[in-house]
């Protein structure tokens, strides 16, 4: 496939056609993966398509992440059974069409369980826990495509959906020993969530 032809490679190229949204392109599962090695933005693959966003991220949505990262790293620093990723890091989904996200951050545990496409390029299994920064061009891909499919992952405990422009955070935990999902939303400073028994409070994610 010329991937040159059939799909922008650039941040530019992909701002030029949709505006900062997130873009679709229909494609196999090889196009992806052919995408991925050359394009400069984050690539996903849902529903035989390729969705496209841009690298770029608002102060808003960094800052977010780069806390939330620091806290979770500092929880599983000494934890040789988890290791913490970010955005760069794809996570595979086989029982939901094989799809492909890029959350925000994710925790997986170890060692490490790999869908590997071909030597060198590879993507995670077994996410424990994973988070996705909510904004106005990605909120509806965010909760209608992705979320139905986090939540087919065996290993996942732990869904965190973080609102970018206020402090409010919606969390998703499995209950034990069952296929379904609490959710529980907090607004307040001082509310915490708990991630691997070690609470966080909002206020030291939004600062």
């Amino acid at each position: 496939m010329d991937v040159s032809v059939k799909f922008p490679l650039t941040n530019r190229e992909l701002f030029d056609l949709g505006g900062g949204k997130p873009l679709r392109f229909a494609a196999t599962f090889a196009d992806f993966w052919e995408v991925v090695e050359t394009a400069e933005y984050r690539v996903d693959f849902f529903d035989h398509q390729i969705i496209a966003s841009m690298s770029y991220e608002s102060e808003d949505h960094s800052a977010l992440t780069t806390r939330l990262s620091h806290l979770l790293q500092n929880i599983f620093w000494d934890n040789p059974a988890f290791k913490v990723h970010n955005s760069n890091r794809p996570i595979c989904i086989p029982d939901c069409d094989h799809a492909v996200f890029n959350p925000d951050g994710s925790v997986v545990s170890q060692p490490a369980k790999l869908y590997e496409y071909q030597p060198g390029m590879n993507a995670e299994l077994s996410p424990v826990f994973l988070f996705e920064v909510l904004s106005k061009n990605t909120r509806a891909y965010d909760l209608s495509d992705k979320l139905p499919c986090y939540k087919r992952i065996p290993a996942l405990q732990q869904i965190l959906y973080l609102e970018s422009l206020r402090m409010e955070v919606t969390l998703f935990e499995r209950l034990e020993g069952e296929n379904r999902w609490l959710e529980t939303m907090y607004r307040a400073a001082g509310d915490q969530i708990l991630v691997n028994g070690a609470p966080i409070a909002l206020k030291q994610i939004y600062g």
